[in-house]
């Protein structure tokens, strides 16, 4: 933070202009590091040292990958859906399929993430699906890709209903 208080944030343009597209504001990206921060309740990528860390003010949840460049945080990217996510039961109860889920890491628990079977709803719909999730803490994650195409596409759908 500046001396002032303020979060210092960096980003190149064209995450600036992913943001505008993606309708997230720089407030909502400034709230989920300051939270990640403030918590450590984030992933952390052991093959880049990014971290990710999601927030869910309201209705939306807004993910923010991030890396920390001395007193900037630098956001590589940021996404958002409105699915909420839901473990099934207690994580002792998760069916864990034993498969790592790419290099990410809870910061919290310092267990690697792997394959969990979580719920997601909206709206009245639940979707059991297996997810990258710490079995430790519950961190459940849900990436870019799925955000941006199957997840966006369910909401949709259900909301066309």
């Amino acid at each position: 933070m500046s001396d002032d208080g303020q979060l210092q944030v960096q980003m190149t343009d064209e995450v600036r202009q992913l943001l505008q597209e993606r309708m997230i504001l720089l407030d909502d990206v400034e709230r989920v590091i300051l939270q990640a921060e403030g918590t450590g309740r984030k992933l952390i990528n052991q093959a880049t040292g990014r971290f990710l860390a999601s927030l869910r003010p309201k209705a939306v949840t807004f993910w923010v990958e991030y890396s920390r460049e001395g007193e900037e945080y630098r956001v590589h990217t940021a996404y958002s859906h409105r699915m909420v996510m839901k473990s099934s039961g207690t994580t002792a109860e998760w069916e864990k399929t034993g498969k790592a889920a790419g290099d990410w890491t809870c910061n919290q628990c310092g267990i690697p993430i792997e394959e969990q079977t979580v719920r997601l709803q909206y709206m009245q719909s639940i979707f059991p699906i297996k997810l990258p999730a710490c079995s430790g803490c519950g961190f459940i994650l849900i990436d870019e890709e799925l955000a941006t195409g199957k997840v966006a596409e369910a909401e949709q759908a259900l909301e066309d209903k």
